[in-house]
């Protein structure tokens, strides 16, 4: 089969190869229209930019990007690691913030950077095809992707809900509140299923009343906390938080309905954030080591762009931190 070109596009579009250029690189100025139905035409006819022939030296941009839908919570001390690994490689950083995977395609498209990590749950499966025909050096962090360009660096959130789930047990902790995280994330997903099957294989299944959706939200948490004490059932023995934003939210409600952690109620996190160590009570909870994620990206991506390696899944496994906000029942 031929190989689609940017002069097929263009044709196509009835426009010419500039604007098709200007199109999928999102400069110069085209109408939003113009520029989404040129994205739209060139994912369906296939077009795959050609970044291996004699001009790819000097189409080499010295930048790597971070693509993302938020920075907040823990993300600042991702990006961090990540500059300090770039700057460390001889490269530059760029971060791009957006809602849509479609926007994604167009940036990588348009090759305005050398190689990308990854981030973002918006990314749908279809789009995370056409990157992977695409044979752009990728490293994603929010799931399992491997090939010749592409690589994966996750935390072992399976392991790590499993984790949490049986150091409450080993506390005496039976009846547990789970602040659960984002289902479609997966962090999020993975923990939550672990925390499950490890308190099923003990014959404690969680109770529907006790599991509470708080999208790794600290306000959410809180909120969710209080009107779940409203509801007066059994106070819990431990609260397992998807996140320690989430854990830090809880707390503050069961505070102000005088209940005290940990003498009366546990409190579990993970992730392992800096305030962590400072919030009183300290809190126990999961590392999930993010700035070495941060790093092995970096470290991973810059090999998938030089050609010395193939593209691999690592898990990065948590431990537990004990500190004052969890005792034993």
């Amino acid at each position: 089969m031929k190989r689609v070109t940017i002069k097929d596009v263009a044709k196509e579009a009835g426009v010419s190869i500039t604007t098709v250029s200007h199109a999928l690189s999102g400069q110069g100025v085209l109408r939003q229209e113009t520029r989404d139905r040129i994205v739209a035409l060139a994912r369906s006819m296939q077009y795959i930019p050609d970044w291996n022939g004699q001009n790819l030296k000097s189409a080499e941009t010295g930048l790597l990007g971070f693509f993302t839908s938020s920075i907040s919570g823990y993300y600042g001390v991702l990006v961090d690691a990540m500059y300090q690994e770039c700057k460390a490689h001889g490269y530059g950083m760029e971060i791009f913030i957006f809602d849509s995977g479609d926007d994604l395609l167009r940036l990588l498209m348009g090759k305005r950077v050398d190689g990308a990590v990854i981030l973002h749950s918006g990314l749908q499966e279809k789009q995370e095809k056409y990157l992977q025909d695409m044979e752009f050096p990728m490293v994603y962090l929010d799931r399992e992707n491997q090939g010749q360009h592409t690589s994966s660096v996750l935390f072992a959130s399976y392991e790590s809900g499993r984790m949490a789930a049986e150091y409450l047990y080993s506390l005496g902790h039976r009846r547990i509140l789970v602040l659960k995280g984002v289902d479609f994330t997966y962090d999020g997903r993975l923990r939550q299923i672990g925390f499950e099957d490890y308190m099923r294989e003990k014959n404690c299944p969680l109770e529907e009343e006790y599991v509470l959706s708080c999208w790794f939200d600290r306000w959410v948490a809180y909120r969710e906390t209080k009107a779940f004490l409203e509801k007066g059932l059994p106070l819990p023995d431990a609260v397992f938080a998807a996140n320690d934003d989430s854990a830090f939210g809880c707390i503050k409600a069961f505070r102000e309905a005088e209940h005290s952690v940990p003498e009366d109620i546990s409190v579990l996190g993970c992730d392992d954030v800096e305030l962590s160590q400072w919030y009183a009570p300290a809190l126990t909870t999961i590392r999930t080591h993010i700035i070495e994620q941060g790093t092995l990206s970096i470290r991973e991506l810059v090999g998938l762009i030089r050609g010395d390696k193939e593209g691999e899944i690592h898990r990065i496994a948590g431990e537990i931190i004990e500190r004052s906000s969890c005792r034993r029942k």
